[in-house]
């Protein structure tokens, strides 16, 4: 078999393409620091990485929902305490003003008066642009006097009464604090809850605020807020399978069905304070206590939740490293045996041109030949 100077070149040329390509995938390894920089590097080795990026992924946005859940529990664990501390002055108020005079009660009354509406306004608070407390109507004040109208139809008009009134007037309020509807229930209202129909003019859909203006032979009655929102809870998923439950109804912590309502209460001391009536000051100090009480309880089923998180969490952070390791043990290349490879094909393939040269030296007498 004749061997031409057009075999040897083709040979050669293949021989220096190969090793030009191993030099070109070594030095893109040290460049990049990673021995793998496309599926066809290494497929299993991909697979691998990839698989171990998504768990990565997955931890991360499970750390990031035990950071939320827990900034959560906190918010509402703060809130709750200043309640519980301002339902305590309230009832220190209260027992005092059972051995207080006609003049005191009168200003304890206004003094009531003003924790009631910080107390409704914790209950109304917020986490982001959210109300906490509000069950899945996070747009919705959990608690006060609003109306909501969708789709062109109103819902009921809701709030509480701390005695029976023979008139009750609603106004209705925009955004900017406009009168847009005043709606006088026939007969007036009745001591605890009522419920009202709209009448009149529907305005546009939107979330309404309302005041309510009680009063009875005895003057004006007291009204009080009630429970706007929902019984929805919020899950936040925290590992494989397992979430947690994040009490999203604020009936359960000021209004339990079958308990006391801290609103009510309140109200009901202001009128007992207003009207001097001693006997019910005493019986309305005992239900503070059921008040406070039933804070506390929520307040203390929590802590294992708190506890859950914290645990989950250290899991995960303890984990993510692991995770990140083995992406690095796979993925990324030992820049000391890669600079040592990059020297022994450099080497050869030097030596392969070289060799080439010599070898195939094109004449007129190669030629003839």
């Amino acid at each position: 078999m004749r061997v031409t100077n057009s075999m040897m070149s083709n040979t050669m040329t293949r021989y220096l393409m190969r090793q030009s390509n191993d030099l070109y995938r070594v030095q893109e390894q040290i460049s990049t620091q990673k021995k793998i920089n496309r599926p066809s590097d290494d497929p299993t080795g991909m697979r691998q990485v990839l698989d171990y990026r998504a768990k990565i992924a997955t931890v991360e946005q499970y750390l990031d929902n035990i950071g939320r859940a827990t900034t959560r529990l906190e918010s509402t664990e703060t809130t709750l305490d200043v309640v519980d501390d301002l339902i305590g002055v309230v009832r220190e108020v209260s027992q005092q003003q059972a051995r207080g005079t006609t003049q005191s009660r009168t200003f304890a009354a206004d003094t009531v008066k003003d924790l009631y509406k910080q107390v409704v306004e914790l209950a109304n608070s917020k986490s982001g642009k959210n109300y906490m407390f509000s069950g899945h109507k996070t747009d919705t004040p959990a608690f006060g006097h609003v109306v909501d109208i969708s789709g062109g139809t109103p819902g009921d008009l809701v709030f509480g009464l701390a005695d029976d009134a023979t008139n009750v007037t609603m106004e209705v309020i925009d955004e900017t604090g406009s009168v847009i509807n005043t709606i006088t229930p026939a007969g007036g209202g009745t001591d605890g809850v009522n419920t009202v129909s709209w009448s009149g003019v529907i305005p546009a859909d939107g979330i309404y605020k309302f005041t309510v203006t009680a009063s009875n032979a005895g003057g004006d009655v007291v009204d009080y807020a009630t429970y706007n929102g929902d019984n929805g809870t919020a899950r936040i998923i925290i590992g494989e399978n397992t979430e947690i439950t994040i009490n999203a109804d604020g009936r359960e912590i000021f209004t339990p069905a079958g308990q006391t309502d801290t609103f009510e209460v309140i109200a009901d001391l202001i009128t007992a304070l207003k009207n001097d009536d001693t006997a019910a000051i005493n019986t309305l100090t005992q239900q503070l206590d059921s008040v406070r009480t039933q804070v506390s309880e929520f307040r203390a089923a929590s802590a294992p939740k708190m506890f859950q998180l914290e645990t989950t969490e250290n899991f995960w952070s303890n984990y993510k490293p692991k995770l990140e390791q083995l992406v690095s043990k796979t993925e990324n290349v030992d820049l000391n045996e890669a600079a040592m490879r990059l020297n022994q094909l450099d080497l050869a393939y030097q030596s392969t041109i070289a060799t080439a040269a010599r070898i195939i030296q094109p004449s007129l007498l190669n030629f003839l030949k």
